[in-house]
């Protein structure tokens, strides 16, 4: 069996931040992020996941409200944990292929080979207006998603000896 422990900050319970021993100031804060890591990697979790979303305002979830961007924070991470895979969600929507290549490829490298790309499409047509773009339907994104990924240097999506 793989645990991977799904990290959203501040929570996942909206209303955690009541509980006693909740952290609840100095948001975004890298100090939790890395206890929350190394108390995985102890506990022989295989890895740390960070979703990513770009839809972000009062009426939404508290996770999505001044968070890391997951790639710089998995790479920080990095130098802090030893075995643990550092995975997060990377757009092929609303980014292009090389740079999402590229940043979890130099996540790769930093990690030492501990990095995971979990590919969305973004299924909230509100993140489009971030990017000042139309959201495209779901057809056309999974598309989108397909090429994307094929264009995609293998040096992002694989190892040797890897899949």
């Amino acid at each position: 069996m793989r645990l991977g422990v799904f990290v959203q900050a501040p929570g996942h319970h909206v209303g955690g931040w009541r509980h006693p021993d909740a952290v609840t100031t100095g948001w975004p804060n890298l100090g939790l992020m890395q206890h929350i890591a190394a108390t995985a990697e102890r506990a022989k979790f295989d890895m740390f996941f960070l979703g990513d979303g770009f839809a972000t305002g009062y009426g939404e979830h508290p996770s999505t409200i001044g968070k890391f961007e997951p790639l710089t924070l998995l790479s920080a991470l990095a130098m802090t944990t030893s075995r643990l895979g550092l995975a997060a969600t990377g757009s092929t929507t609303y980014a292009e292929p090389y740079h999402l290549a590229r940043a979890f490829a130099s996540l790769d490298h930093i990690s030492g080979g501990r990095a995971g790309w979990n590919v969305v499409t973004t299924a909230y047509a509100k993140s489009s207006a971030v990017f000042g773009r139309q959201h495209p339907p779901h057809a056309e994104r999974y598309a989108i998603a397909e090429e994307f990924v094929e264009t995609t240097p293998s040096s992002a999506t694989s190892r040797p000896g890897g899949s």
